[in-house]
């Protein structure tokens, strides 16, 4: 059951619901001893209570909290509290790309806007590969965007907890296409394949794809459709849904 306005969990104080999804409950938070509020992801206790998954949630939240760049949500700290992992980051004000596109642009973003979005995790992602670190679930509720200030608005990278470096074959992330998501996802992932910085890249074309037009790449809602056609359809043209972005 998720926790209600003034709870406390691990020392801090809930403030309202952020999100909830099959990777736990995202809460806004006030900081234990800091004037500050973050943002708290709570994992499910079955996934906690597994020793290889808190291995991998240990070892990649480090990981992440190494990534020091404007366009990548920033990690304060993790750890566990009544039998559930936890990790706190920056609380960012304002909506992700997916609800964006929703409530705005149902039939697409202005080109202008998807090119900012584009740009900006295009240089998280060079920043995160040139360290060695995967994204591996790029999507458009990843992609944060603070409110406009004077014209301007951030856009941001998020999740990178479940980042992995590339270089380790230790066996830990093997679960890569749980961890993805199908819409997004590379051939080479949903294979169960090796991947590298290229599979975050192909995510990030699909999830341009589907701010441009507001519809993925290969929409279907069944995900054996999509994983098919991901692996064995051609690209489809931008031209033949939307003419005017030929």
């Amino acid at each position: 059951m998720p926790l209600a306005s003034g709870e406390e969990f691990a020392g801090y104080r809930i403030l309202r619901t952020l999100g909830l999804g099959g990777m736990g409950e995202v809460y806004l938070v006030q900081h234990p001893r800091l004037p500050r509020h973050d943002a708290l992801k709570i994992l499910p206790a079955a996934m906690s209570a597994d020793n290889e998954f808190r291995e991998r949630f240990n070892r990649e939240a480090e990981l992440a909290a190494t990534l020091y760049n404007p366009h990548i949500v920033g990690i304060h700290d993790r750890g566990e509290f009544n039998g559930q992992l936890w990790i706190s980051m920056d609380y960012i004000d304002g909506p992700d790309a997916g609800r964006l596109l929703r409530e705005q642009y149902p039939t697409g973003m202005p080109p202008q806007l998807v090119a900012e979005i584009v740009t900006a995790v295009a240089e998280a992602l060079d920043y995160a590969h040139d360290r060695g670190l995967l994204h591996r679930d790029i999507k458009p509720p990843n992609i944060l965007l603070t409110t406009p200030h004077r014209g301007r608005r951030r856009v941001l990278l998020a999740d990178f907890g479940i980042a992995r470096n590339a270089a380790d074959v230790s066996g830990l992330t093997e679960t890569n296409v749980t961890l993805g998501t199908v819409n997004y996802a590379a051939p080479e992932q949903l294979m169960g394949g090796e991947i590298d910085g290229r599979a975050d890249q192909y995510a990030l074309a699909a999830t341009a794809f589907h701010l441009l037009t507001g519809t993925p790449m290969y929409g279907s809602s069944n995900p054996a459709v999509v994983i098919s056609r991901h692996l064995n359809a051609p690209p489809p043209a931008l031209a033949a849904s939307h003419p005017a972005l030929a």
